[in-house]
């Protein structure tokens, strides 16, 4: 059905994440939506045009995968920040939906994908039979098991190789992404993500193809995460369904692997799953995709620490790893990032100080509520800042009045700020 005409008329209404439903109708109640900051509406049914309403607070508008047509209009193009404003990501069907200015333009996919196709933009539903895996392993459908290591031949292979030759020059570009004691455990992520490469993969990665440690990464992220147990698109079509995206460890490009999307470059510049039984823990190698912008890994079971690693990503801008089991304190090395907008960690098992905060002068989302995070509130004065929960948690002190002085009953911007005011003194929460 449509998006009810009843919500509009909100203006403390931020965040409109609808995204890969079977929701149509027109877009019209957006212009009644004054606040919205997060607008995901992809892959779902919607039809009609884009309304052109001027969203102050505007950080996301995406709305590839539906039926739209007309063209993006230019009060959009005019808020990004390429422009000068303070929008990130601006994605349309550019087929259907004339856009000059998006950040990423989703397209109708090939009839056919080669297993070395490049397939920039999209996400959608590829079918891969058999007979389009690479000519090392032609009717092979992956798997996550761990192949049987070959006795090695003198005979050239792909890549120009030997099979030992290409093991060891690809063992030599991946210990700079992983240590190489991990890479030669075959039960580790790395190791499984290794040998996948070597034996399984209809790819056949050469050790200097350029997408190579992508590849492998997204591979090790699969392995990490217990990707045999995801609800939805996991290597094995027999154990799960995969609806309106393309396996984990098909023989394909991995920008069209359910739940990455790519830069036109072909780089990985989002990864998003929602409730699809992510366990496991984050691997530290996703700091080696650094055209990385969106990181959702929303409603699992992963546990362990969040990565360090994630600091050295100085294009992400969302973290959203709410509704997991992580422990541990949010990394310093987060800190020093004016491009990171929306840190969602709400409800997992996180502790430690909330200094880190200081050095995120970006911060426009801050849901920090149920965990374990103890002493102050940090008082920093965040330009963008709508919304800042810190409620469920072992905080003290009071909330700063830089923090009060945004509220909109002020004149500010920030639409709600949560606290436990029996042990936080919040006169203006």
């Amino acid at each position: 059905g449509p998006i009810p005409k009843e919500l509009g008329g909100s203006d403390r209404l931020v965040v409109l994440d609808v995204k890969e439903n079977y929701l149509s109708g027109d877009l019209s109640v957006l212009d009644d939506l004054p606040g919205l900051a997060l607008i995901q509406l992809q892959d779902n049914a919607f039809t009609g045009i884009i309304p052109d309403v001027d969203l102050t607070n505007l950080l996301v508008l995406q709305t590839h995968g539906n039926e739209l047509s007309g063209s993006m209009p230019q009060t959009y193009c005019g808020k990004l920040e390429s422009n000068g404003g303070s929008l990130k990501s601006l994605t349309a069907d550019c087929a259907e939906v004339e856009c000059d200015c998006c950040t990423q333009c989703f397209t109708n996919p090939p009839s056919s994908v080669s297993p070395h196709f490049v397939h920039q933009g999209t996400n959608q539903d590829i079918s891969v039979e058999p007979s389009q895996a690479s000519s090392t392993n032609p009717s092979t459908v992956p798997t996550s098991s761990i192949a049987t290591a070959p006795i090695y031949s003198t005979e050239i292979q792909c890549c120009g190789m030997t099979a030992k030759e290409r093991e060891e020059n690809l063992q030599n570009v991946l210990k700079d992404v992983s240590d190489i004691n991990l890479i030669s455990d075959s039960f580790s992520p790395q190791g499984k993500a290794f040998n996948w490469l070597l034996y399984e993969d209809g790819v056949c990665m050469c050790p200097n193809d350029s997408s190579l440690v992508q590849r492998y990464v997204m591979a090790v992220f699969y392995f990490s995460t217990n990707g045999d147990s995801w609800t939805s698109c996991s290597a094995d079509p027999e154990e799960t369904d995969c609806e309106g995206g393309v396996r984990y460890l098909s023989p394909v490009d991995v920008c069209t692997w359910k739940g990455s999307q790519c830069k036109r470059s072909g780089a990985i510049k989002i990864i998003d799953f929602e409730s699809m039984n992510v366990t496991g823990t984050i691997p530290s190698e996703l700091s080696s995709l650094q055209d990385l912008q969106q990181l959702y890994l929303e409603k699992g079971g992963l546990t362990g620490s969040i990565p360090p690693s994630l600091g050295d990503l100085t294009n992400l801008r969302v973290i959203d790893l709410n509704f997991n089991s992580l422990t541990g304190p949010i990394p310093k090395e987060l800190g020093g990032s004016d491009r990171l907008v929306v840190l969602d960690l709400n409800d997992n098992y996180l502790s430690g100080d909330l200094s880190v905060l200081d050095d995120l002068p970006g911060l426009a989302l801050i849901q920090l509520q149920d965990n374990a995070f103890t002493g102050i509130i940090p008082d920093v004065d965040l330009t963008n800042l709508l919304i800042l929960q810190t409620h469920g948690n072992e905080l003290s002190g009071s909330m700063p009045q830089t923090h009060c002085g945004k509220l909109e009953s002020n004149g500010g911007s920030l639409k709600s700020l949560t606290a436990d005011c029996a042990e936080v003194e919040c006169d203006c929460c």
